[in-house]
C-alpha cells in the first residue's frame, strides 16, 4: 500500500533538495513580486467619452448620446449603460457582468461603436477606456510651482513630463493646469466689414497659404531634384504680413490690418494651485508589473536632480501611493511577524522548543510556496495579499501540530522512530486532508462574489487556499522527513508541558462527565446564546456598515458655484476657501492645500466646467494630528454653509478599497425634465429630515443661458447656404476655430485660431450682424437668415438604461442621538425612507411609483453594491456548506456525522457577535467574509474529534468512554491549533495602526468565532453526538455511526440456484 510518509523517508535527499528549492525560489519571488496598495482588478467598466466643444447638453444628448446608446445598449453581458450629456462632451459608462472577460467587453464596445456612423462630423473622435485600479487611481501627483510666467512654467512641465515618462514602469502621465501655446488671429469685426471680408474668407486664405506641398521630382540635365512648394509661415511676423487682398487704390491689405496676431497660450479652462499659488499638476500612473515603492523612489530621485538645475522651482509630491503601500505592508508585515512569534510561543508552551521549531518551520515554507505560486494568478504583493497571509499564519501549523502529536503518540505506544513517523502520518492523512479541504472549500466560493467588491476581494481566497494546500503538502512530505532526521529523542512535550497539560486533561474529564449527564441543559444553553446573539444584532447594538472606513491622509472637497459662473469668479471663491483652511484653528494638522479650479475628476472622466472646483487638503501623519478628520470637516462645513457665491459642496469618501459609490444614492427615472427636478427636491427634502445625513445634492442643475439660432430654411436655400455654415461662423466668432497649424522654426505644431476679438463677442447684436458670403458672392447678415432666442437649458442630462434619470446623493456621518454620539448608517437611511422609523407606515418615499405615475426610484451607490455583494456572498456560503458536507460525508461515509460536525458553524456566529460588541466594531462585508471563512475552519477540530470517537467505538469502547477518551486525547491538539490560529491574528485584533483598521473587523470576527467554536467542539459536539446516538438506540436501530455508512465492499450478486 502506497504511503506518502514512507516514500518521503525513502527519498530523504530529494525532499531536502525540494525544501531548499522552495526556500530559494520563494525568497526570490517575494523580493521580486510587484508591490502596490491594492490588487489592480478589472471592474468590468468601459468608458466612452466623445468631446464636442461648445455644444449644449441638449444637443449632445440628441446628436451623440442617443445614437451611441441605441448601438451599445444591447451588448453581450451588459449589466447597465449610464450616460451623461454635458456641455462640450458626452460621457457613457458601460458596466458589464462579472461573467465576461474585461478585454472582450472592451473589444465588443469598440466593435459596436464603430457602427455608429451618424455622429456630427465636427465632433472629436470617441475615446474608449477600460477601468481598473491602476487606471482609476494615480500613484502620485507632482505639483510644480514657483515665481515663473505661465509659459515658462509650462515649458518646465513639458521637460518634467518627458523625464517622468522615462522613469521605468511609469505607464502614462496626466498634466493638469498647463496651457498650450496658440497663435490667435483676433479679428476686428469693423475692419472686416469695411473691407468686405468674412471670418470664413480669412480662415480659407490662411488654410490655403500655410502649406508646404511636395511637387514630385524633376531632372535638370543629369541631376534629379525633389520639387517642393513652400508656403508655411516661418514666423508670426510673416503671418501678420500676409496679404489678404488689395483696396481700390491697389494698396495691399494684410492680416495685420484686419486682426491682431498674438503668440499666446490657450484659453484658461482650469487653474491649478498649491497653497494658494498657481501651479501645474502631473498625475502619475504605473505599469502593472511595476513595484510602486521602487517607481516612486526613482521619481523622487529624478525630481530632486531636476530641481537642482532650475533655481526657484518648487516641487511637491502629494498622494504618494508608495507611502501608503510601505506603511500598510510594514504594519501588516509587523503584525504577521508578531503573529509568527506568538504562534511559536504557543507551540513552545505545549510542545517544547524542539517540537515548536519543527512545527514552526511550516509557517515560512507555506508562505514561500504561496509567493512562488501566487504570481501565476497575476497576484501582486499588496495589503489584501498580506492580510490573507496573516489569516493563515496560525492555521498553516495546524496540520503540523496534528501530525507531530500523532507521531509522538505512536512513540509513546512503543513503536520505533521510523515506524512511529509512518504510522502517525498514515493515520491522520485522511482527516487532515479533509480538514484542509473544508477550509479551502470555505474560502474558494468567495470567488463567486459579484460586483466591484467581488472583483476586489478575489485575491484573498486564492492566497489563503494556496497557503493552506501548501501547508498540507509540507506537513505530509517535508515535516516527516525533518522529524526523521532531527527529531530523534524528542518527546511530545517536556516535563513542564506535561505538568501543564495533565491537570487540564483531568479537569476537562470532570467537566465532560457532568456535561454528558446534563445534555438538555447544555443544548438549550447553546441555543439560548445563539438566539441572544441574533437579538443583539437585530437590536441595533451593533451597527451595519458595508465596507469599513479608514482614515486617509487627505480630505477631498468638491465645490460648485452657480452654473455659468466664470472661471475667475470661481477662483475667487476657492481662494477664500483656501485662505480659511490655511488659517483655521486646525491648521497645524494641514500640510498642503491643492486646488483645481474648472474641473472635477481624473483623466478621461474629468468634468470640465468653469463653475467646478476641487480642493484637496493634505494632512500631516495621523499619529501627529491634534484634531480628527471629522472635526476638520465640520469646521470647514460651518464656513462653507455661510460662504457667499458657493452653490453646493461635497466631501469625497475616505476609505481604503475599491470605489463603491456614495453612501446614499437614489436614482429617479422619468422623461419630463421639470418633473424630475421637482421629484429630486422632494427626495432631498426628506433626506434633510434625517439626522446624520449630510452633503445632500443632485446632479440636475440649471445650465447656462443659451442663445438658440433657428435658421430660416427657405432663405438659406435661396442664398445657397447651409445650417452648418451659419453654425461654423458663429462658433469661429465666439469660441474660435483652429484653421491650420503653426510650426515656425521648430518641430512642434501649434494651432492657429481665428476668432473675433473678445470685445465683440460680449454683444449679441454684433453676432447677429456677422456676415456670411452667399454663393453669388454677396454678403448677408446672419440676422437675415435666422432668428435668435435666449433660453435656459440644463448643465447635465443623464441617462440610465436609455431613460432620463436624476441622481440624488448624500453622505452619512455622526449625529447626536439623545446626548449620545452615534454613527448614521446607509441601512438606517434606507429603512427610514422605506420603513416606519418616522411614524409613516409606508416610509418617506413609500408607494413612490403610485404617487408619481410614470416615474420610478431606485437605490444605487453603496446600497446597490451591498445588495450585489451580500446576495452573492450568501450563495457562496451555501456552496461552501454544501462542499464541506460533501467532503465530510466522503470522510465519514455517513450522512449524519457531517451534520454533527457542521453544528459548529451556526454556533461560531455567537463568538462573532460578542466579539464585535466587545470591540465596538460594525457588522460589515468583512465580517460576512469571516463568517463564510469560519465555516471551513471551525469544523476542523470537530472532524478529528468525531474521527477519534469512531476509532474508539470500532475498538469496542462504549459511547461514554469513547467520547471521554477521544476528548482527552485530542484536548491538547485542539487547544493548540486554536491557540496558534488565534495567536497569529492577535496583533491585528489589537492593532491601532490606521493602515490595518480596514481589516481589523475581519480578524476580530474570525478570532472570537473560532474561540467560541472551539468551546463547542470540546463540550457541545460530544453532547450532540451522544444524543443522536441515543436517538438511534432508542428505536433499536443499528448504531448511527454504522447505520448510514456507505458500504465499502459491494455485495456480490449470486446467480439463482436451480
Amino acid at each position: 500500500m502506497f504511503s506518502v510518509a514512507d516514500t518521503a523517508l525513502k527519498y530523504s535527499v530529494l525532499v531536502n533538495m525540494l525544501t531548499l528549492a522552495i526556500l530559494i525560489f520563494g525568497l526570490v519571488a517575494m523580493v521580486s513580486m510587484p508591490r502596490e496598495e491594492f490588487p489592480a482588478v478589472e471592474f468590468g467598466l468601459v468608458f466612452v467619452v466623445v468631446p464636442y466643444p461648445g455644444v449644449s447638453p441638449a444637443e449632445i444628448e440628441q446628436l451623440i448620446v442617443n445614437p451611441i446608446e441605441n448601438e451599445l445598449g444591447d451588448l453581450e453581458n451588459l449589466d447597465y449603460i449610464a450616460s451623461s450629456a454635458e456641455e462640450g462632451r458626452a460621457f457613457i459608462r458601460l458596466v458589464f457582468d462579472s461573467g465576461i472577460e474585461p478585454v472582450k467587453a472592451y473589444d465588443n464596445t469598440i466593435r459596436e461603436l464603430s457602427k455608429v456612423t451618424n455622429l456630427p462630423p465636427d465632433a472629436l473622435d470617441p475615446i474608449v477606456m477600460r477601468a481598473n485600479m491602476r487606471e482609476v487611481n494615480p500613484i502620485a501627483q507632482v505639483v510644480l510651482g514657483g515665481d515663473f510666467s505661465p509659459r515658462a512654467l509650462g515649458d518646465i512641465a513639458d521637460e518634467v513630463e518627458e523625464g517622468l515618462l522615462s522613469v521605468e514602469n511609469i505607464s502614462k502621465v496626466d498634466v493638469v493646469g498647463k496651457r498650450e501655446r496658440q497663435i490667435w488671429i483676433d479679428a476686428d469685426q469693423a475692419k472686416l466689414d469695411a473691407y468686405g471680408i468674412t471670418l470664413s474668407d480669412l480662415s480659407s486664405m490662411l488654410q490655403g497659404r500655410n502649406l508646404n506641398i511636395p511637387g514630385g521630382t524633376t531632372k535638370f540635365g543629369k541631376v534629379e531634384f525633389l520639387v517642393r512648394t513652400l508656403g508655411q509661415f516661418g514666423s508670426t511676423e510673416q503671418l501678420a504680413s500676409m496679404i489678404v487682398q488689395s483696396d481700390p487704390s491697389g494698396r495691399a491689405i494684410r492680416i495685420s490690418d484686419l486682426a491682431a496676431v498674438r503668440d499666446t497660450l490657450e484659453r484658461t479652462e482650469t487653474i491649478a494651485k498649491l497653497n494658494g499659488s498657481q501651479s501645474i499638476s502631473i498625475f502619475l500612473y504605473k505599469k502593472g508589473d511595476g513595484n510602486i515603492i521602487k517607481v516612486m523612489k526613482d521619481v523622487r530621485t529624478y525630481l530632486d536632480d531636476y530641481k537642482k538645475g532650475v533655481p526657484g522651482l518648487e516641487v511637491s509630491v502629494r498622494n504618494d501611493g508608495s507611502i501608503d503601500v510601505r506603511n500598510g505592508i510594514n504594519a501588516l508585515g509587523s503584525n504577521a511577524l508578531m503573529g509568527i512569534i506568538l504562534v511559536f510561543l504557543a507551540l513552545f508552551i505545549f510542545l517544547g522548543w524542539k517540537n515548536a521549531l519543527l512545527a514552526s518551520i511550516g509557517i515560512p515554507l507555506s508562505l514561500l510556496i504561496t509567493f512562488v505560486i501566487a504570481p501565476i494568478f497575476g497576484i501582486t504583493l499588496n495589503n489584501l495579499t498580506i492580510f490573507g497571509m496573516i489569516i493563515v499564519v496560525g492555521m498553516v501549523v495546524d496540520n503540523s501540530i496534528v501530525v507531530l502529536e500523532n507521531i509522538h503518540r505512536f512513540r509513546e505506544l512503543g513503536y520505533c522512530h521510523r515506524d512511529a513517523i509512518v504510522m502517525g502520518v498514515n493515520q491522520v492523512i485522511s482527516p487532515v486532508f479533509s480538514s484542509t479541504l473544508t477550509t479551502v472549500a470555505a474560502f474558494l466560493p468567495l470567488l463567486l462574489m459579484k460586483g466591484i467588491m467581488g472583483q476586489f476581494l478575489s485575491v484573498f481566497p486564492i492566497v489563503v487556499s494556496i497557503a493552506l494546500l501548501g501547508s498540507w503538502f509540507q506537513s505530509m512530505v517535508i515535516l516527516p522527513n525533518n522529524v526523521y532526521q532531527f527529531g530523534r529523542g524528542i518527546k511530545a512535550g517536556d516535563d513542564r508541558t506535561t505538568r501543564l497539560i495533565k491537570p487540564l486533561i483531568k479537569y476537562y474529564q470532570k467537566i465532560i462527565h457532568k456535561v454528558l449527564k446534563h445534555r438538555a441543559i447544555v443544548i438549550w444553553s447553546a441555543i439560548g446564546l445563539l438566539v441572544i446573539s441574533f437579538g443583539i444584532l437585530a437590536s441595533g447594538a451593533i451597527q451595519f456598515e458595508f465596507f469599513p472606513s479608514s482614515p486617509s491622509q487627505s480630505i477631498a472637497l468638491q465645490l460648485q458655484t452657480p452654473v455659468g459662473t466664470s472661471l475667475q469668479e470661481t477662483e475667487r471663491v476657492v481662494t477664500q476657501v483656501e485662505d480659511y483652511v490655511m488659517n483655521m484653528k486646525e491648521k497645524e494638522d494641514i500640510e498642503f492645500v491643492v486646488s483645481n479650479i474648472g474641473a472635477i475628476g481624473s483623466e478621461g472622466m474629468r468634468d470640465v466646467k468653469s463653475s467646478n472646483a476641487q480642493v484637496n487638503i493634505d494632512l500631516v501623519d495621523i499619529k501627529e494630528m491634534k484634531f480628527t478628520q471629522e472635526q476638520i470637516r465640520n469646521s470647514i462645513r460651518q464656513y462653507l454653509d455661510k460662504l457667499p457665491g458657493l452653490y453646493t459642496y461635497k466631501f469625497g469618501r475616505s476609505q481604503q478599497g475599491p470605489p463603491v459609490g456614495n453612501d446614499v444614492e437614489l436614482r429617479i427615472k422619468g422623461e419630463d425634465l421639470a418633473r424630475l427636478a421637482y421629484l429630486a427636491d422632494v427626495v432631498k427634502s426628506n433626506l434633510r429630515k434625517i439626522p446624520g445625513v449630510v452633503d445632500i445634492e443632485d446632479d440636475f442643475d440649471a445650465g447656462k443661458k443659451e442663445v438658440k439660432i433657428v435658421p430660416y430654411h427657405e432663405k438659406l436655400s435661396i442664398a445657397g447656404l447651409t445650417v452648418a455654415q451659419i453654425a461654423s461662423t458663429i462658433r469661429t466668432a465666439s469660441s474660435g476655430s483652429t484653421v491650420t497649424q503653426y510650426r515656425g522654426e521648430g518641430v512642434e505644431e501649434h494651432p492657429i485660431v481665428v476668432k473675433l476679438d473678445d470685445i465683440y463677442t460680449q454683444d449679441l447684436e454684433i453676432l447677429k450682424n456677422l456676415k456670411i458670403r452667399t454663393r453669388t458672392g454677396e454678403l448677408i447678415a446672419i440676422r437675415d437668415l435666422a432668428d435668435f432666442e435666449i433660453t435656459s437649458g440644463y448643465s447635465r442630462l443623464s441617462h440610465r438604461d436609455k431613460k432620463r434619470v436624476v441622481t440624488v446623493t448624500a453622505a452619512v456621518t455622526d449625529y447626536d442621538n439623545g446626548g449620545r454620539k452615534a454613527k448614521r448608517t446607509t441601512q438606517e437611511v434606507t429603512t427610514m425612507l422605506l420603513g416606519n422609523r418616522l411614524g409613516n407606515e409606508t416610509g418617506m418615499l413609500g408607494n413612490f411609483e403610485q404617487r408619481y405615475p410614470g416615474y420610478s426610484i431606485e437605490f444605487g451607490g453603496v446600497q446597490e453594491e451591498q445588495r450585489k455583494s451580500y446576495s452573492s456572498l450568501g450563495a457562496a456560503f451555501l456552496l461552501a456548506v454544501l462542499i464541506i458536507f460533501t467532503i465530510l460525508a466522503s470522510q465519514f461515509k455517513s450522512y449524519v456525522q457531517p451534520l454533527i460536525v457542521m453544528m459548529t458553524i451556526p454556533f461560531a456566529f455567537i463568538g462573532v457577535i460578542f466579539g464585535l460588541l466587545m470591540t465596538g466594531l460594525s457588522f460589515s462585508l468583512n465580517t460576512m467574509i469571516s463568517v463564510v471563512a469560519l465555516a471551513g475552519v471551525v469544523v476542523n477540530n470537530a472532524i478529528i474529534m468525531i474521527d477519534f470517537i469512531n476509532q474508539e467505538r470500532e475498538k469496542g469502547a462504549d459511547r461514554w468512554h469513547a467520547i471521554v477518551n477521544s476528548g482527552s486525547a485530542r484536548l491538547r491538539p485542539i487547544i493548540l491549533t486554536t491557540a496558534t490560529t488565534v495567536a497569529g491574528m492577535l496583533p491585528l485584533v489589537f492593532s491601532g495602526d490606521p493602515s490595518a483598521q480596514v481589516w481589523r473587523p475581519m480578524a476580530v470576527s474570525f478570532t472570537f468565532g473560532l474561540l467560541f467554536a472551539t468551546l463547542l467542539t470540546l463540550f457541545v459536539i460530544p453532547v450532540i453526538y451522544s444524543m443522536v446516538d441515543s436517538f438511534f438506540g432508542k428505536f433499536k436501530m443499528t448504531r448511527f455511526t454504522e447505520h448510514l455508512k456507505f458500504n465499502d465492499a459491494m455485495e456480490e450478486c449470486k446467480p439463482a440456484e436451480d
